[in-house]
């Protein structure tokens, strides 16, 4: 086993994405409406079980093939942090802004605190990482790449001063923060309140608020309810501390493949939000 030690503001940080920034995703109940899933009982229970089976298999791709799932975790959570924080677009550039913007949080984090961050990447997916480091380093030279695609085409691309705030906020929530920390300040506060910014004003044209958020609370707590069963499972294996890591993390990963097709694959594409 791996000895980790968190400080007070690593464990903060633990509750915040567990308890402020996975409940942006139990919007997803609501968002399958939207969709038309709640047209009839037998849609309703399609979307329920794809979701789960969904989330199953992650689980299961982890156990037997960690490094790569965790690999194509960070892949993916780099495009979904990075389109969450722009307005829709449909140019050419959009998807290469979302990769510029979401390496920024994602990468760097990770390589602003590889020390820290390869001891988590150990508790998630083993010691044999220097494949992992190595794809990263790819996804860093496909990232300064893109920068210069961007550079190149500024004309064509439109930087509101918002955007730039947002910018500079995150860099300095990386420079001056733990990566841990760093990272559930930008999930709850930034990525979590832009996603709900952006989801609710639609959700409101098909239920009112108060359905949206009871959808929301039993997503929620059936999250939490799978996460304490998983922790008191894993805390015969495992310390506490690499259990509540595994457990908030590669239940992160679970919920968050599913959440990304629906979000970026079908409903902003629907809504052009």
């Amino acid at each position: 086993m791996l000895e980790i030690d968190l400080n007070w503001w690593d464990y903060l940080s633990l509750f915040l994405i567990l308890f402020v920034g996975i409940p942006h995703g139990a919007l997803d109940g609501a968002i399958s409406i939207t969709l038309g899933y709640s047209k009839k009982i037998s849609l309703q229970i399609r979307f329920l079980i794809s979701y789960l089976l969904f989330c199953t298999m992650i689980l299961i791709f982890w156990y037997y093939f960690p490094v790569i799932t965790l690999f194509m975790f960070i892949l993916i959570s780099i495009f979904h942090f990075g389109c969450g924080d722009l307005k829709w677009n449909e140019n050419n550039f959009y998807f290469i802004r979302g990769y510029v913007h979401g390496s920024l949080v994602v990468l760097g984090i990770i390589f602003s605190n590889q020390n820290e961050v390869d001891q988590f990447f150990q508790i998630l997916s083993g010691d044999k990482l220097s494949l992992l480091w190595t794809s990263l380093k790819g996804l860093m030279f496909f990232w300064v790449l893109s920068i210069i695609v961007l550079l190149i085409n500024y004309k064509k691309i439109r930087f509101s001063y918002d955007y730039f705030k947002l910018v500079v906020l995150i860099i300095l929530i990386i420079t001056f923060f733990p990566p841990l920390l760093a990272f559930a300040l930008y999930f709850c506060f930034i990525h979590s309140l832009n996603h709900f910014k952006r989801i609710i004003p639609t959700l409101i044209n098909f239920m009112n608020k108060g359905k949206a958020i009871w959808l929301m609370a039993i997503f929620s707590i059936a999250s939490w309810s799978g996460s304490a069963f998983a922790l008191y499972y894993l805390s015969y294996s495992y310390t506490q501390t690499e259990a509540l890591i595994k457990v908030i993390f590669i239940g992160l990963a679970a919920l968050t493949f599913p959440h990304m097709v629906l979000v970026d694959g079908f409903f902003r594409l629907k809504f052009k939000i």
